[in-house]
């Protein structure tokens, strides 16, 4: 399988992201499933870099591990507005984005992710952006 070999031979997630897996699991339980892999947070890290993103956006932070990934991959200055509804689930993503050391690339908004788009301005233009909560309102994010 394509999965299989992918895994194989990808870079092995650091301590951080590997401490963040276990503790996903361990907090949350069956709803863990909802915690992106680690190549899908390989790959967000790879996306951002390539378009040098200074602003990215995410809906649906659950416990932090792809807001970590999409952090690293941003430009110098960047920053990431990260949107959720549970101050449970994001309370573990805090302490891991500290020691991952892009907390203060991080800011966290709890509430309506419709909300928070609605009220962002129009600059700095949204240079990536990652929609992983709410399935049935994706077209209103988008």
């Amino acid at each position: 399988m394509v999965g299989d070999y992918l895994l194989a031979h990808c870079t092995a997630p650091d301590d951080v992201l590997q401490e963040l897996a276990v503790t996903t699991r361990e907090a949350t339980g069956r709803a863990s499933t909802m915690q992106v892999s680690h190549d899908e947070g390989a790959l967000l890290t790879m996306l951002t870099r390539l378009v040098n993103a200074r602003f990215a956006v995410e809906v649906g932070t659950f416990t932090g591990y792809s807001s970590v990934c999409i952090a690293r991959g941003l430009a110098d200055d960047g920053r990431l507005l990260t949107c959720d509804i549970s101050d449970e689930w994001t309370s573990v993503a805090r302490p891991y984005w500290e020691r991952a050391g892009v907390a203060d690339r991080i800011e966290l908004t709890l509430g309506p992710a419709v909300e928070t788009l609605r009220a962002l301005p129009g600059e700095p233009v949204i240079d990536i952006a990652f929609i992983d909560a709410d399935k049935a309102n994706y077209p209103v994010y988008l």
